[in-house]
C-alpha cells in the first residue's frame, strides 16, 4: 500500500513509497517538474530514504520518478530552479547541510543519497527520464541502474553556476573513473542511455514499456537472496570503495563547496538586482 508524503488537501504528494512482496518502491512525484526537487521534495526523499532502511518488510529498494504527461516513465531533472531551494526553505538542509565539514561527519551516512548507497539492502534506480543534476547523483547512488531507452542522464551543474551535490563526483568517481566523472561534470554533456550503457554508467537499456517488468524481475531475484547475506555483500562491496572517515570527508566537502557556490549565485542575482 502506498505511503504518500504530508500534502495540503486537493494536492498530490511530492512522494509515494509501496511495500510489495518485499520490495520497497520509492517514487518521486512531481511530474509535472519533472520530478525537479524542492525543499518538500527534498524533504519527503529524506524521510522515504530513512524509512525504508529500516522498514524490515522492504529487502530491496527501487528509486523512480512519476512519468510525466506523454511520457511513459521518469526519474529526477534535479533541483527545481523556479523554487527557493537553498535560500532556507524548511527541508532544503537535507539536500547541502550547513557546515558540512564541522562536527561529527558520521552523521552524512544518512543523507537520502548517501543511504540508498550504504544501506544494507539492494538499491535500484529505475531510470525512465532525465536523471540531471541531483537526479544524476541519485541514480549514481544506488547499487543498479536500468533506464530505458529515451532516459537521459547529465550533471548540469556548472550551467546553474553550481559545483555539484548529492554525493555525485564521489558515486560518479567510483562508478567509472575520473575520466568519466571529469567528463560529465566539465562538459556538461547530455548523455543518452544507449550511450551511458557503452560508458558504464547503467547496466541494462529497455524499451521504455519493458523497463519495470525488467526492473522488478531484477528485484524479484535479489529478494530471493537472505537478508543477512544480501547485507553482508554490500558491508563488502562498501568497504572495498574508500576507508571510511575519506569517504564522508568526500561527501562533506562537495556538499561545502555547493553551499559556497549557491551563495555566490544568490550574491551575484541579488547585485544585478541592485545595479538595475
Amino acid at each position: 500500500m502506498a505511503e504518500p508524503s504530508a500534502a495540503t488537501a486537493g494536492e498530490e504528494p511530492v512522494i509515494l513509497t509501496e511495500v510489495t512482496d518485499r520490495i520497497g518502491t520509492i517514487t518521486l512525484n512531481r511530474p509535472a517538474r519533472r520530478n525537479a526537487l524542492n525543499a518538500e521534495l527534498i524533504g519527503a526523499l529524506d524521510a522515504a530514504v530513512r524509512h525504508m532502511a529500516d522498514d524490515a518488510d522492504a529487502k530491496v529498494i527501487v528509486l523512480t520518478g512519476a512519468a510525466a504527461e506523454g511520457s511513459r516513465g521518469g526519474f529526477c531533472s534535479g533541483g527545481d530552479v523556479k523554487s527557493t531551494i537553498g535560500r532556507g526553505e524548511p527541508g532544503s538542509e537535507k539536500a547541502v547541510p550547513a557546515d558540512a565539514l564541522s562536527g561529527d561527519l558520521s552523521r552524512h551516512d544518512l543523507h537520502a543519497a548517501m543511504l540508498l548507497h550504504l544501506m544494507p539492502k539492494p538499491t535500484i534506480a529505475m531510470v525512465g527520464g532525465p536523471a540531471v543534476g541531483a537526479g544524476c547523483s541519485l541514480a549514481a547512488a544506488c547499487d543498479l541502474r536500468f533506464a530505458s531507452e529515451d532516459a537521459l542522464f547529465a550533471t548540469n551543474f556548472s550551467p546553474n553556476g553550481l559545483s555539484g551535490d548529492y554525493g555525485g563526483s564521489f558515486f560518479w568517481t567510483r562508478i567509472g573513473g575520473t575520466a568519466l566523472a571529469r567528463r560529465l561534470y566539465l562538459l556538461n554533456e547530455k548523455i543518452p542511455a544507449p550511450r551511458a550503457l557503452e560508458l558504464g554508467m547503467v547496466h541494462a537499456v529497455l524499451p521504455p514499456a519493458e523497463l519495470r517488468a525488467y526492473t522488478y524481475e531484477i528485484a524479484k531475484q535479489l529478494v530471493r537472496t537472505p537478508a543477512t547475506l544480501l547485507a553482508t555483500v554490500k558491508e563488502n562491496l562498501n568497504a572495498a570503495e574508500d576507508e571510511v572517515e575519506r569517504r564522508r570527508w568526500l561527501f562533506a566537502h562537495e556538499a561545502e563547496n555547493q553551499l559556497k557556490s549557491t551563495q555566490r549565485g544568490i550574491e551575484r542575482m541579488a547585485q544585478r538586482q541592485k545595479e538595475g
